[in-house]
């Protein structure tokens, strides 16, 4: 039985479609996109290769992107700002960013871990944590 307002399965899955391919090209016209890809353990132990969706920021003075999110931030690339997001290299040739770069920033090395189902060493996490501390101390002056 159909109700006001509902769609048919197949306008909708069209619509998703629609949606996918308006995304795709918008992230194709992006500088800073990238998809790589990545071996990912399942729950199962199965490893699996997934492809992982990644925003670089660009050279210096422009502005640092969050590299899950493609957000944003006022920070710039190269200024003691940097310090207080957890930032990567993607060096293994995959990311080619029609601006160049490879560097990737997160808000924090656990949301690093999270995008990129990888894991980074606890004494990594402390040293970062205090250079992002400092830092916060710094701007609160």
């Amino acid at each position: 039985m159909d109700y006001p307002g509902q769609i048919e399965e197949s306008e909708f899955l069209n619509y998703k479609i629609h949606e996918k391919k308006i995304l795709e090209e918008a992230n194709n016209m992006d500088r800073g996109y990238n998809k790589i890809s990545r071996n990912v353990q399942k729950t199962d132990g199965r490893i699996k290769r997934t492809k992982i969706d990644i925003y670089t920021s660009g050279g210096v003075s422009s502005k640092i992107r969050d590299a899950e999110t493609g957000q944003y931030y006022a920070s710039l690339v190269g200024s003691l700002d940097e310090d207080l997001f957890f930032k990567v290299t993607i060096a293994t040739g995959e990311c080619t960013s029609k601006n160049g770069s490879s560097t990737a920033f997160y808000t924090s090395p656990q949301q690093y871990m999270s995008h990129q189902s990888s894991v980074v060493d606890p004494k990594i996490i402390s040293n970062w944590e205090q250079k992002r501390s400092k830092r916060l101390k710094t701007i609160k002056k």
